[in-house]
């Protein structure tokens, strides 16, 4: 029996930092990232790319969400990351970092 593989997706709230999102996570041992096209909500046209990052425990995928403060302080323009696991869906942004990563590592947790 194999391990458990764990999943969520990732998106920045500006297309140009796509990249720099993705080397970033990248960075992060025991993650696989890898970019996806957007699945678009009913009644949009379309969507941008989003980052799957997989890992085969939730300790790697805890350890990539503690990194995106790091990545959004960082940013010369304000950007917003949204992680979204198979039950939650969590935005941060600069002004509200210290409140959300509470909820996203409990969401990973889950």
């Amino acid at each position: 029996m194999g391990a458990a593989f764990h999943r969520v997706e990732v998106s920045v709230s500006d297309p140009g930092e796509m990249r720099s999102l993705r080397e970033h996570l990248r960075r992060v041992p025991g993650v696989e990232v890898t970019q996806i096209p957007g699945t678009p909500a009913d009644g949009e046209l379309g969507v941008w790319d989003v980052l799957q990052v997989v890992a085969a425990g939730s300790g790697a995928l805890a350890v990539a969400a503690r990194s995106l403060p790091a990545f959004i302080r960082s940013r010369r323009s304000n950007v917003s990351v949204t992680v979204e696991t198979t039950n939650r869906t969590v935005t941060i942004t600069v002004d509200n970092v210290d409140d959300a990563m509470p909820i996203v590592e409990k969401a990973l947790d889950a």
